[in-house]
Order: C-alpha cells, then sequence, then structure tokens
C-alpha cells in the first residue's frame, strides 16, 4: 500500500512539472535566403510568423458494439454438423449466425463432477461425471487425492458419449479408506482428448 501511494505521488509531480510542456506553444515559421523554410518555437528571426498548422485534436473513432448470438434460442449447437464457412458453429435448427467458434466449442470433449456420493460401510463411493460437449471423451479417469499418500485412479468407463453421464467407482483398501466424505476438490477429470 505505501508504495502505491509513492508511485501516486512521483506520478503527481512528474504531471505538474510536464504540464506547462503539455500544452501546445505556438509555432514559428521563415524562409531564409537560400529558400529554405525553418519552424521554431520561438521567434529567432524577424521574419518569423506563425505558423499556419491544423489543430490537433484526437479521433472520434466509432466503436461497433458486437452482439454475441449463441445457439441458445436455436436448439443448442451441432457439433456433428460441422463448422459454418466463417468458422462459427451451426445451431440444431440450421442457424448459422452463432458466434462460438467451432474450433473451440467442438473439437474437445468437456468433463464436469456433477456428484460424490457418502462413503459406504467398506469406504468405497462413487463419482458422477457428465459430458457436456457433443464430442465423445476418450480414456477418462477420475484422480482421487487422499489427504495422505499417493493419488489414486478410479475405476470407470473406457469412454464417455455425447452428453452422456458415467460412474467411476472408488473401492477402498485397508491403507487408504477416506475417513470422511470425499470433496470435489480431493477430485480431478481428465481424459485423452480433454483440453
Amino acid at each position: 500500500m505505501a508504495k502505491l501511494v509513492v508511485y501516486l505521488i512521483c506520478y503527481l509531480i512528474l504531471g505538474i512539472s510536464f504540464a506547462e510542456s503539455l500544452l501546445a506553444a505556438p509555432v514559428y515559421t521563415w524562409t531564409d535566403e537560400s529558400g529554405v523554410v525553418h519552424y521554431s518555437s520561438t521567434q529567432d528571426s524577424k521574419r518569423a510568423k506563425p505558423a499556419e498548422l491544423p489543430e490537433i485534436n484526437r479521433g472520434e473513432v466509432l466503436i461497433k458494439k458486437t452482439e454475441l448470438v449463441s445457439c441458445a434460442d436455436h436448439g443448442g449447437i451441432d457439433c456433428q454438423a460441422g463448422s459454418d464457412q466463417d468458422g462459427s458453429v451451426i445451431c440444431y435448427d440450421g442457424f448459422r449466425g452463432a458466434t462460438a467458434r467451432y474450433r473451440f466449442t467442438c473439437a474437445s470433449p468437456k468433463l464436469q463432477i456433477t456428484d460424490v456420493s457418502e462413503l459406504s460401510q467398506d469406504g468405497s463411493f462413487r463419482v458422477t461425471v457428465r459430458n457436456s460437449r457433443s464430442v465423445e471423451a476418450n480414456s477418462p479417469a477420475v484422480l482421487y487425492t487422499p489427504d495422505q499418500g499417493p493419488e489414486v485412479s478410479l475405476s470407470g468407463p473406457e469412454k464417455i458419449g455425447a452428453f452422456e453421464v458415467a460412474e467411476f467407482l472408488f473401492t477402498a483398501k485397508n491403507s487408504d479408506i477416506p475417513k470422511e466424505k470425499v470433496t470435489i476438490a480431493q477430485l480431478n477429470v481428465v481424459c485423452a482428448n480433454c483440453p
């Protein structure tokens, strides 16, 4: 915080000291005996007259506000239809004006942990994973990181289809039985074609 105050004071002092130089000073022009035109901020010659220069102003650039159009009102994104000519997605009803890029939306699955069950008597638990994209997830894995010990991979399917849900099972061994309910923070979901 103290550094910020020091920086602000330095900028204020610099701004005040250079404020005079920021104002537009008059520019003088004259032509010498050999026909060379000179410009100066001081009136050095008796022939120097104020120069007629265009006024310095800032450009008024109009920035067009872009409107993001989604497939929400058009049945969702249809990744099976491929990309539009401009590289955007095509919606299920055939609408082609969406702004989402096919390359980023449809090239990989998106896996989310939606539920973690309570611990069973033997210390096992189930994790529900949802694929929220229309790309199949290959070799998905749910990794559990216990409070102590190495990371453990849960058993589950080899693929999760587009918009499908899958369940992964942790079978406890004597050494790694969780003492309390596992949280999502202790789990990580990955797959071979996930970003």
